[in-house]
């Protein structure tokens, strides 16, 4: 079901740094939610339960982005690996995070993919991952981080993507002609310490405490 979860945000970063001992700095920084990703190859960028709890201690809401490996050409993207990475991202969000039901968690594609690439490979991706979602139990969300030309056939095209997160990458296709993003990632800076990207969210963008 698109859209369903609702919560009122405004700032926020994404980062692939631990954020657990800078939360309090983060919150206090104004910020207002945290983007942290969940992927099997490099563990060191996860998202952990305890980190999650730091966050949500100080008022901070998440949101989980799975990018497993390179996700950035077409050959990344077909209906098998969206199962394989589906399964994946749900376990970890119910059984290492215990992420908040019926959240979503969003799916990165890293590149200007073309828009042959996104109604055929990209499309087989979302569906298995979709698919898988269903397998496991149906009761998270799923939302797609992309070019704006990604989120916008993305989320018309497969019913069950609910989120869109449009990326930074100005140049990138529908960059200035879609605007009807959860969340809007901006310009590189430093927060408390941490390396990452700015982040603006609109009225659901899927956050989650835990």
């Amino acid at each position: 079901m698109k859209g369903v979860f609702y919560i009122m945000s405004s700032a926020g970063l994404d980062t692939a740094v631990n954020c657990q001992t800078k939360a309090s700095s983060i919150k206090n920084a104004g910020y207002d939610f945290v983007c942290r990703y969940y992927n099997v190859n490099d563990s060191s960028k996860n998202l952990t339960y305890a980190e999650g709890r730091a966050l949500s201690i100080v008022g901070l809401s998440i949101v989980a982005v799975w990018e497993n490996g390179y996700p950035t050409s077409d050959s990344y993207f077909t209906y098998s690996k969206g199962y394989s990475d589906g399964t994946a991202a749900y376990n970890y969000a119910k059984n290492t995070i215990t992420q908040q039901l019926y959240t979503p968690i969003y799916f990165a594609v890293d590149y200007d993919a073309t828009s042959a690439a996104i109604s055929s490979n990209i499309v087989n991706y979302f569906k298995g991952v979709a698919d898988a979602f269903t397998s496991a139990g149906g009761n998270y969300g799923i939302g797609v981080y992309g070019s704006g030309a990604v989120c916008n056939y993305i989320y018309t095209n497969v019913g069950p993507v609910g989120y869109t997160w449009l990326a930074g990458s100005a140049s990138w296709s529908g960059y200035n002609t879609f605007t009807t993003w959860n969340i809007k990632q901006g310009s590189g800076i430093t927060v408390a310490g941490v390396q990452c990207d700015s982040d603006t969210g609109a009225s659901q963008i899927g956050g989650f405490t835990i």
